[in-house]
C-alpha cells in the first residue's frame, strides 16, 4: 500500500471517531439541559420530593440548610408575615 493511502485511511478513521465523540458530547449536554424539566428521581421514595424537578432535588439540601421555604404554602405564609 502506498503511504498516502494509509495516511488517508488513518485520518479518515480519526475524523470518524472525532465526529462520534462530538455527537455523544452534544447528546449528553442536551440531556443535562432539561434537568429542570424532569421530575425528581426520588419522588417515589421520598414524599418531600414529590413535585420537585431533578434540579430542585439537587438543591433541596441547601434549601433545608438555609431555611428556604419548601412549599408554596410556606412561602405564602412567610410573605403574609412580612406584610
Amino acid at each position: 500500500m502506498r503511504a498516502t493511502f494509509k495516511t488517508g485511511v488513518i485520518l479518515g478513521g480519526l475524523a470518524a471517531i472525532a465526529t462520534i465523540a462530538y455527537q455523544q458530547y452534544q447528546q449528553r449536554k442536551t440531556s443535562s439541559d432539561d434537568i429542570d424539566q424532569r421530575p425528581s428521581i426520588d419522588a417515589k421514595r421520598d414524599p418531600a420530593e414529590v413535585g420537585l424537578t431533578q434540579l430542585d432535588s439537587i438543591h433541596r439540601a441547601d434549601w433545608q440548610a438555609n431555611g428556604f421555604p419548601q412549599t408554596h404554602a410556606e412561602l405564602e405564609r412567610l410573605e403574609r408575615e412580612e406584610n
